[in-house]
């Protein structure tokens, strides 16, 4: 078994310089990990859609017990890894649709500030680096033996 709880904790590393993730105004700091975790855990669950849509996993990812927050199955750091890193594509996702949906033409000086133009555009390709690189990730956790992390090969005599 796996605790979806390990999974969190390799996100939230992943995104904790993001104090926006983590900050909500007059909560306590229990009641506000509380809430980041409601937060990973529906990340969680895109990216197991994800994952799934995108690659036919060696083993069944939907097998998990939603209530406990527990994979029925025990997976690899490699797995773990990799759904940590599709949780982090998917946060960024929702501000790459508030950026779409709030995108206003102002100019610099009617906002009195640096170029917002700037910021969208660093924004918008560091998330397209990220999904790039989980793209690749998942090319290459499909194309690997998930225990050995060797290469799958075809066997010829199988193939009618």
């Amino acid at each position: 078994m796996t605790l979806w709880e390990d999974i969190y904790k390799l996100f939230f590393g992943k995104i904790e310089k993001d104090a926006d993730f983590f900050m909500y105004n007059n909560v306590p700091i229990e009641e506000a990990l509380a809430i980041a975790t409601k937060r990973a855990k529906f990340y969680l669950l895109e990216s197991i859609s994800k994952l799934t849509s995108d690659c036919t996993p060696d083993i069944d990812f939907n097998n998990y017990d939603e209530v406990l927050e527990v994979f029925n199955i025990d997976l690899t750091n490699n797995e773990k890894d990799l759904l940590a890193d599709l949780m982090k594509e998917k946060y960024f996702e929702k501000d790459m649709a508030l950026l779409k949906a709030f995108q206003v033409k102002f100019t610099t000086k009617d906002l009195n500030i640096a170029s917002p133009a700037n910021e969208r555009k660093t924004f918008i390709d560091m998330f397209k680096e990220i999904s790039s690189e989980n793209r690749v990730k998942i090319k290459r956790y499909a194309s690997r033996d998930r225990i050995t992390g060797k290469l799958k090969t075809i066997k010829y005599v199988d193939i009618d």
